[in-house]
Formats: C-alpha cells, structure tokens, sequence
C-alpha cells in the first residue's frame, strides 16, 4: 500500500513571445509531440499534453524518453525546452519544491539514465505500446465514469506493468525522478502520464479581474427590482475572477481533451476490449514461452 502522492510544484505555462531564459534545474516540462509513442500515449489518457521531460540545466536542456517509435534507436534523448516553444508545442513547466539537497538527485537520476542507456530499443518500444493500450488506456477511461470508480481502484491495487527494465514512458520518468527528492506518488510510477501530473499540479491561482463600480451598481438595482408576473428569471451572474480572470491570461489556458466524455455504456464497452485483449496477449506469451522452454 503506497502512501499519499507527497510534494508539491505549480505549473506555469511559457508564452513563445517571452520565454524564460533561465530555468531551474530538477524542475520538469510538460508538452505535446508528435512522435509515435507520444501520439498513442495521447489518445490513451484523452489528453493534449501527451509528453513529459526533466529539465538537467539552466538553459533548458532536458532529458526526455523518445517519443518517437523507430526514428531513434535508444530509449533516451537530449532536447530542450526551445525546441518545442520554436515548433509551437505548449510549454508548461512544473516548478517543484524539493526536500534541501535532494535537486541534485532528481537531474542526477535522469542523466543516469541517459548515460546507461543502449540501442536496439524496439523490443522496449514494443512493451511500452503494449503497458499504454492494455494498462493505462483502460484506467484512464475508467477515470470518466463514476461508477467504474471501484474496478479503477481495483486495477489500481493490481497494477499491470508491460515493460522492459528501466524502460520508461515520460510521464514514469519524470514521476521516477521526482522520487529522488522526496515525492511519493499514490499509484504506482509506471501510470504516472503527463494528463496526470497536469492534473495534479494545475492550479487556476490567476488574479481576479476587476469589475466597473458603476457597472456593479446598475447590476445590483436591476437584480432587486420586482419581475413583473410571467416574466422568466434573471440569470445568475458568473462570479468574479473566473471567466475574467481565465480570459486575460494563458495561465488558465488548460489543455482540451481530444475527445468528448464517453457514456457509462460505452466506456464499460471499451474496458472489456482492453481487458479481453490483455489476457490474450498474456495468453500467447505464455504459450511462446512454454514453446521455447520445451524446444530448450
């Protein structure tokens, strides 16, 4: 039983027009890609923010899992937070609080990896699509049904994890760095995507915006007049600093879902898809195994 996801961080989008020159290494990025696995990762979670790095240094170098399916052969990469502001991806970048000392752990760990890291990946690609479509794809769709609340949790505590060893999809990497400074998720890293780490940091902390003094005072003389008999009511007013404050600022900008919310039917639909298709695939490995084994 893990306990309560600990830490904290507050994520700020970068506008293109002023981006930041100086970043804090240890914090991460959370962007879009087109790259294969990314793009399957997306469709999975329902999600815009489909890919996840860790910034390593001031200028904005981070290190990142391939998105990419075949175009390169190691499971890590070098990129920064200027290549996507360049190519028009939204940038949200998570400032983290981290436990004294521990900032160094978090990029350390990730330049391990990089370091570690060899080629003849597609084995390791191929695990990877398969944890997304048979793991996380399920739960995330479960998450849009209230009443598919108890199996989530269940499948939360039976965690299925396809994959090679330390071969990890973005969103796992960031969540497996962060641990290195003190950060203790409530599920296991290996469903952590980048929808989930927006979800859990996202805050809409924008400034109220201001409203007219005259404009609030007719408001209130025509809301306490009399309705005449038959005449429909008055609409609520929305309150203040919501829709105002979310239209004068890309901070309130959050990410669309690619699709609409599923019915309950539909959604119990494609769980049973996803399941079916899991112990299929766990039943063919166990017969290729048992193959090899005897052919040995």
């Amino acid at each position: 039983m893990r306990v309560p996801q600990r830490g904290r961080a507050i994520l700020r989008r970068l506008s293109a027009h002023e981006p930041v020159l100086v970043f804090r290494p240890g914090d991460f990025l959370l962007t879009s890609s087109d790259g294969g696995l990314a793009r399957l990762l997306g469709w999975a979670t329902g999600g815009a923010l489909n890919h996840a790095a860790v910034i390593i240094d001031p200028l904005g170098t981070v290190v990142e899992a391939t998105p990419a399916f075949l175009a390169d052969p190691h499971p890590f990469r070098v990129s920064s937070v200027s290549h996507y502001l360049r190519a028009g991806k939204p940038c949200w970048i998570g400032y983290i609080e981290l436990r004294q000392g521990t900032r160094h752990d978090v990029v350390g760990y990730a330049e391990h990896l990089l370091r570690a890291q060899s080629s003849g990946f597609l084995a390791g690609r191929v695990w990877q699509a398969l944890h997304t479509l048979l793991s996380i794809a399920p739960r995330s769709w479960m998450a849009r049904a209230d009443w598919l609340a108890v199996l989530r949790r269940f499948l939360d505590r039976h965690a299925l994890v396809l994959r090679e060893e330390h071969a990890f999809a973005s969103g796992e990497l960031v969540a497996r760095a962060l641990e290195g400074g003190g950060f203790i998720w409530d599920r296991d890293p290996a469903y952590i995507t980048p929808a989930d780490l927006f979800a859990l940091f996202h805050q809409l902390d924008a400034a109220p915006a201001p409203i007219r003094l005259d404009l609030r005072r007719a408001t209130a003389f025509h809301s306490s007049a009399p309705r005449a008999a038959g005449q429909a009511p008055i609409t609520r007013l929305t309150p203040r600093g919501v829709q105002g404050a979310l239209s004068l600022t890309a901070l309130g900008e959050e990410p669309a879902r690619q699709e609409a919310p599923q019915t309950g039917i539909q959604v119990l639909a494609r769980v049973g898809v996803f399941m079916a298709a899991s112990l299929a695939v766990i039943g063919l490995l166990e017969e290729a195994i048992k193959l090899l084994t005897h052919d040995a």
